[in-house]
């Protein structure tokens, strides 16, 4: 069915998208591709040789970051991945390396990131469907962050980072609390360490913060 998923990354958070696919891998035994494009245009901007080099070092380095941490989160679940990065237009390099590595489905967002030096992910992806000849899953990141209006909410977000990251909860030891426009948990994870997890109520974004380890 699906040996191969091609999981496209522009460096920022998305980690819907990862489990995602992670999931589909699990239940296919497929090998994930994590590809990170460095944007040529990006490059144009530049109006000197050394300009556009340490650009490309510096997308570089973020699509070694970014691919990284999907096959980080490959290790947690027992699925291969194999990174890559190339230069090109995003689309069509995206679409490229799907034939060239006989892809058999691609999982995108819906945005990424956008400014004058980074592409929309958004437009990526709507250039990838209509021009992919494999399947392409796509995943709604805006639907994915929503607003935390009550401490069940927040345990359950607190507990799909902390999984998202590889750990296993172990304890939720206290009832959360809410400091302005911030829900704070507190969990134990089975590996014995405690974390503070910060959520933003209105985006659900959340951070980590490690405030103990055995």
């Amino acid at each position: 069915m699906y040996d191969r998923i091609l999981v496209p990354t522009d460096g920022s958070e998305q980690h819907p998208v990862v489990t995602q696919a992670m999931n589909v891998a699990e239940l296919a035994d497929a090998t994930v591709h994590a590809l990170y494009v460095v944007d040529e245009r990006a490059l144009d901007y530049q109006p000197s040789e050394s300009g556009r080099q340490e650009t490309r070092d510096a997308r570089r380095e973020e699509g070694e970051e970014a691919t990284q941490h999907i096959a980080d989160a490959g290790a947690n679940r027992g699925v291969e991945v194999v990174t890559a990065i190339r230069e090109g237009t995003p689309a069509t390099t995206i679409v490229e390396y799907a034939a060239d590595e006989d892809v058999d489905m691609v999982v995108m967002g819906t945005h990424g990131r956008s400014g004058v030096d980074r592409y929309v992910l958004g437009s990526v992806t709507e250039q990838v469907v209509r021009t992919s000849d494999v399947p392409v899953l796509t995943v709604n990141l805006a639907r994915q962050r929503r607003a935390v209006r009550d401490d069940e909410t927040a345990i359950e977000r607190a507990k799909q980072v902390l999984a998202d990251e590889g750990h296993d909860i172990a304890d939720v030891p206290e009832d959360p609390y809410r400091e302005s426009n911030t829900w704070i948990v507190r969990v134990e994870t089975a590996d014995g360490d405690t974390f503070n997890v910060h959520i933003d109520s209105a985006s659900g974004e959340a951070r980590l913060a490690r405030i103990r380890s055995e």
